[in-house]
């Protein structure tokens, strides 16, 4: 309630400030254009169900069904024949992470990507930090392939000389409508270096370059820039305050579910184990620059919607008026049969790996972005699965096992799996919820460290667009999210390796423990630190993520993992009555001393 009052309160400030300096209404409209844009696709080249997942024959029969290239293209190309037959002229833009996400991308890789993308033609991307996991090597050709500029303007490739060498990677690039060219600014979130596995690429600061990059548009007389890029929500609304000469801002990463004028939820919801969209601001949220106002958009996520985002700019390159709204791709909007056939070229590779099931649930496997801030059972299976891989390689010598901690990111479980009538969880599933092939290895570190880690997993947890959030098998923790950076575990338990019974004790910071983890988890990836200065030694497992999931699915059979208390949390306190009545108290404050300075201005 006090989130909202605030909400409301703020929205009649920054009315009031707008009417005080408005932009002239009698400003002529010179340039006028459409903005279509969309991001984090996530290979998602066909459709999908509601959560995203894949869209079954049953769904698909009664219109169940959302987004996919198919629809895309369609929607795209329908707003383009409209410029050409003397409509308002549009632009399509995509703000990164095409990559990763289903099977079709693991198996094909940058060549279907390409392809698809090829097909839609934007007019301009932006690079995501997915499309770093297959390193820089599997980069390389998605950008010599594509036929549009990909962008990045904080990007220091002097390390990567065969990176800066590709056909399609710029720092930004010029469209034209009517005569008017248009600067559009690239840029990446720093936090890749950490999200994905290591290379030698340098990431600058987004505000920092983008400034320098738009200095050199407007020196060429570009009185027009869009930036557009991959850092999240929060980071976007940054770079509309703080990059001068920016007129809009259309971003991805966070996965931001924008609509009509709605304040931000910032509810967390732990019982609905449903991936749905959570309105995260308006759309499009506007952000104040001096007497400036910087549109920011966003739309989701997995090709379910498409942004809509029109514009109209006065001669002097002012953004004189903007609205818009994003556009669910729903059953009601036709697939393109040009990409229904694209598909049907890749179909049966994927299909095949359908052929026989792998195991069976009994329960729905909850995955996704649950995983990232709460325990999930997907994530418990998973880290039980690599356990249950130490153990069959007998490593335990007289004991059940050397190694009875798993640790597993939960933003590396990209999603969940529905369970359908037989419960049959096929080759696909795997694919889809482990895209990253990653290597398993036992690592011998302290207490201290896997203590660190456990908080550095509660830090990042409300962090903007965050997989660090852990799930774990051989570990209790309860946490309060509300303390301070250190102080987040408030107890923490281990299971014992080297005992003729499982149990678990105290975790104790001065002695050492095996732990599974990744390889990414290993390399630093979401900025753990799982290996000591010293290096007591790791093991490279017989089993990848992948294989250690399947081998556990055939060994089980049946599984029906459960939520079972390896994660508790304290709930934060609600604020008071009194303390709420003042903060209500000292806006209603501001609000009458803001207008009374108004009036006599």
């Amino acid at each position: 309630m006090l989130y909202r009052w605030t909400f409301l309160i703020s929205t009649l400030l920054l009315s009031a400030s707008i009417s005080a300096n408005p932009i002239s209404k009698r400003s002529t409209v010179a340039t006028e254009f459409i903005i279509l844009h969309n991001n984090d696709m996530h290979a998602r080249f066909e459709q999908t169900n509601v959560n995203s997942g894949p869209c079954s024959t049953e769904e698909a029969n009664t219109d169940k069904c959302y987004g996919g290239f198919a629809r895309v293209a369609y929607e795209v190309r329908k707003y383009r024949a409209e410029a050409q037959n003397g409509g308002t002229p549009v632009f399509y833009l995509n703000a990164g992470d095409t990559y990763t996400g289903t099977p079709w991308f693991t198996v094909f890789k940058d060549n279907i990507t390409t392809a698809f993308l090829n097909k839609l033609m934007p007019d301009a991307i932006s690079l995501g930090n997915h499309e770093f996991d297959k390193n820089v090597e599997g980069l390389i050709p998605f950008l010599n392939n594509v036929e549009f500029p990909v962008l990045a303007c904080n990007l220091n490739l002097t390390k990567v000389p065969e990176l800066a060498a590709t056909k399609h990677l710029v720092s930004s690039t010029l469209l034209e409508t009517n005569g008017v060219k248009i600067g559009v600014v690239g840029y990446l979130t720093p936090d890749t270096k950490f999200l994905t596995y290591k290379n030698d690429v340098e990431y600058l600061d987004e505000i920092v370059a983008i400034n320098a990059e738009t200095a050199k548009l407007k020196e060429q007389g570009i009185k027009i820039i869009i930036a557009l890029g991959h850092s999240g929500y929060k980071r976007d609304q940054e770079i509309a305050k703080n990059c001068l000469d920016v007129d809009i801002v259309i971003g991805g990463h966070s996965h931001s579910f924008l609509f009509g004028d709605q304040p931000v939820d910032e509810t967390e919801d732990e019982g609905s184990n449903e991936t749905s969209e959570v309105i995260r601001g308006p759309y499009p949220t506007v952000v104040q620059q001096g007497g400036k106002r910087v549109p920011v958009v966003q739309a989701y996520a997995y090709t379910k919607y498409l942004g809509k985002l029109h514009v109209q700019f006065d001669e002097d390159g002012n953004l004189i008026e903007f609205d818009g709204a994003p556009i669910l791709l729903n059953a009601s909007v036709t697939q393109e049969a040009e990409l229904l056939q694209l598909l049907d070229v890749y179909r049966p590779t994927i299909e095949a790996l359908d052929t026989d099931p792998v195991g069976y649930t009994k329960v729905k496997l909850v995955g996704g972005e649950y995983c990232r801030k709460f325990e999930c059972n997907l994530g418990n299976l998973i880290a039980d699965s690599m356990i249950f891989a130490r153990v069959l390689e007998n490593a335990g010598g007289d004991y059940w096992t050397d190694a009875s901690i798993a640790l597993i990111q939960g933003g590396g479980i990209r999603s969940g799996i529905d369970k359908n009538a037989e419960g049959s969880i096929v080759g696909t599933n795997i694919l889809t919820v482990l895209p990253f092939e990653n290597a398993l290895h036992v690592t011998k570190i302290s207490g201290k460290t896997l203590l660190n880690a456990l908080e550095h997993s509660a830090a990042v947890r409300s962090q903007d667009s965050n997989g660090g959030f852990l799930q774990y098998s051989g570990v209790r923790v309860e946490y309060n999210y509300e303390n301070p950076d250190g102080q987040r575990v408030l107890s923490a338990e281990v299971r014992c390796a080297q005992c003729e019974v499982p149990s678990y004790s105290i975790l104790n910071e001065t002695d050492y423990y095996n732990v599974i983890v990744t390889d990414f988890l290993l390399e630093g990836g979401d900025d753990f630190i799982l290996t000591e200065e010293d290096n007591p030694g790791t093991i490279l497992m017989e089993k990848n993520d992948q294989q250690a999931l399947i081998q556990y699915l055939e060994q089980r059979h049946y599984v029906y993992p459960e939520v079972e208390g390896r994660i508790t949390y304290q709930s934060p306190s609600p604020p008071s009555t009194d303390d709420a009545a003042s903060v209500i108290a000292s806006i209603g404050l501001l609000l009458i001393s803001f207008l009374v300075t108004r009036i006599f201005m």
